[in-house]
């Protein structure tokens, strides 16, 4: 049961994604671009260079808090906080990149709505303790 409402949660904020990028784009008149499911998608070369070293950076500091989370007894809350400014931070620069560097800087409108809902949904998440996740020991 835990994994099914897990599960989801995710849908319902790809959905809500989905949607408001569907509604801010014909608002905004974005064309869409063809772009594979898992694709590492840059502006430049520069943004490609700092997403990767964000992306290490990202899995250092994940295998540290889930280290600590696991091993040592921290809170959930710490991963869960790291997740948050890790996935800003993520899209903050592709943000940048795509209003300074692209031929569409209305694209970073829709990467900082994806944000806003992705950061909602953990903040939800978070101070509803929607998965008891903080009473855990």
């Amino acid at each position: 049961m835990f994994w099914l409402e897990i599960g989801l949660l995710i849908l319902g904020i790809f959905l809500l994604n989905l949607l408001m990028n569907f509604i801010l784009r014909k608002l905004l008149k974005i064309e869409k671009e063809k772009k594979d499911f898992f694709s590492s998608d840059y502006v430049n070369e520069r943004h490609g260079a700092i997403d990767k070293w964000l992306r290490r950076l990202w899995l250092l500091l994940s295998s540290i808090a889930i280290y600590l989370v696991f091993i040592q007894a921290f809170p959930v809350l710490l991963y869960l906080m790291l997740f948050v400014v890790l996935m800003a931070s993520d899209a903050f620069v592709r943000a940048y990149f795509e209003w300074k560097h692209s031929n569409q800087p209305k694209l970073a409108i829709l990467t900082l709505s994806e944000l806003v809902v992705w950061t909602s949904a953990v903040t939800f998440v978070i101070y509803f303790d929607v998965f008891n996740l903080l009473t855990l020991v």
